[in-house]
């Protein structure tokens, strides 16, 4: 159904040890306090490849709590039964940080947000989600992509109609492009010491502001606007003479 593999141990364990500090996924944990014997929900993890198998995943619902997706150095963990409440984390290390809790079936019914997401998310240092500063302006644009499923691979494309925004990832790190006559020139001393994400958020904010100014008219425009402007003139000047003739 899906194209994904089991967890690694390693990642099991270490996934398991973080669901140890969330109340609803806990062993013991809240949705089993009254009644300790209905605790019989197994932990199980699997990793994901590609952003159609990541969304096929998440809009078919009515996953069991403790079911997780991992992909690149995400995990949603679903932390209610056949719900759609999905615990975020980002790898960090040997470590897992938690730092969203996100509904994702209605999200992932369009691809291009649920792209948008886990590119920000994937892109994002692990500071700027703990602070939830991990989603990129969506300023119009589609965005597509297959928003690195592994650690140290993929890519990112958003598009407008004269505008493209690229993100390429591999071993040596993730190199950021712009292309397109609305292409923005953010200067590069705003651009210093600014996250891979900053710089994307900057230069789509100063793309979205341009594109909600009125378009400046062109020489053909402005002519054409004259000679309709003259063209009413006349026409208003004969009907008064008209109605001058009349009296």
């Amino acid at each position: 159904m899906y194209n994904m593999a089991p967890a690694t141990p390693e990642e099991q364990k270490s996934l398991e040890e973080a669901c140890q500090k969330n109340g609803w996924l806990k062993r013991g944990g809240f949705a089993w306090q009254d009644d300790p014997y209905l605790e019989e929900y197994p932990y199980e993890f699997d990793r994901c490849f590609s952003m159609d198998d990541l969304s096929d995943f998440l809009k078919a619902g009515n996953w069991a709590i403790r079911q997780g997706v991992i992909y690149g150095d995400l995990a949603f963990i679903q932390q209610v039964d056949g719900g759609d409440e999905w615990w975020t984390l980002k790898q960090d290390g040997p470590d897992w940080v938690p730092f969203e809790s996100l509904s994702l079936q209605a999200i992932a019914k369009e691809r291009s947000e649920l792209v948008r997401y886990v590119a920000g998310m994937r892109i994002a240092t692990v500071e700027e989600c703990k602070h939830l500063d991990y989603l990129p302006i969506s300023a119009g644009l589609t965005w597509g992509g297959n928003a690195f499923p592994y650690l140290d691979d993929g890519s990112v494309i958003a598009r407008g109609e004269n505008f493209l925004m690229s993100v390429e990832g591999n071993y040596l790190g993730k190199m950021l492009t712009f292309k397109g006559i609305d292409l923005i020139d953010i200067p590069e001393e705003e651009q210093e010491g600014m996250t891979l994400l900053q710089a994307i958020n900057a230069q789509l904010k100063a793309y979205e502001a341009q594109t909600k100014e009125p378009a400046t008219p062109t020489l053909e425009q402005r002519s054409q606007e004259a000679r309709l402007a003259a063209e009413h003139q006349g026409k208003a000047e004969r009907a008064s003479d008209a109605r001058s003739n009349e009296r």
